[in-house]
């Protein structure tokens, strides 16, 4: 024949079947996998905004101690969120300061300061606009920061646009 050493037949790993896999499989396998210690999707969103929520107490205690007035935590509108808007008055000047907190457990898909885009910049622009209409005082300037909070090592970059 001359066919050498090629397998007749197709070459599968051990144990594996010829019967496609079953939507009934499938849903098995998933509840297998959350008992050896992978979650869900639904307790992938929990971890997640516990860790946000623990990240934005810990920004807003910093700002805190360094002597800001917290105004406002995760103030809602239609153009989007503000996750913390503090007021710094330095010398007469009342400055406006909202912080944008980005948290991560690890840098595997890059820094959570690289995932604050032009597009959700815009989106905060906006946002300040209809918190400081809504407001009844006026400030002199305003400020955005954005702070990082990369496993337990926080990193505010002040001014940042």
């Amino acid at each position: 024949m001359g066919v050498g050493s090629l397998p007749q037949e197709p070459v599968r790993a051990e144990g594996a079947r010829d019967e496609l896999q079953r939507p009934e499989h499938r849903r098995t396998a998933a509840t297998r996998r959350v008992s050896r210690g992978v979650l869900t999707t639904r307790e992938r969103a929990v971890v997640r905004m516990a860790r946000a929520r623990w990240a934005e107490d810990l920004v807003a205690s910093f700002y805190q101690r360094e002597g800001y007035e917290i105004v406002a935590r995760n103030w809602h509108c239609r153009e989007g969120e503000l996750d913390i808007v503090a007021v710094s008055q330095i010398g007469g000047v009342k400055t406006i300061v909202v912080v944008e907190v980005r948290a991560r457990a690890s840098n595997y898909f890059g820094t959570p300061l690289e995932s604050v885009t032009h597009a959700k910049q815009k989106k905060l622009r906006g946002a300040t606009k209809k918190y400081l209409a809504s407001e009844t005082c006026n400030y002199s300037n305003v400020r955005f920061d954005v702070a990082s909070v990369l496993g337990v090592k926080i990193e505010i970059v002040r001014d940042a646009f």
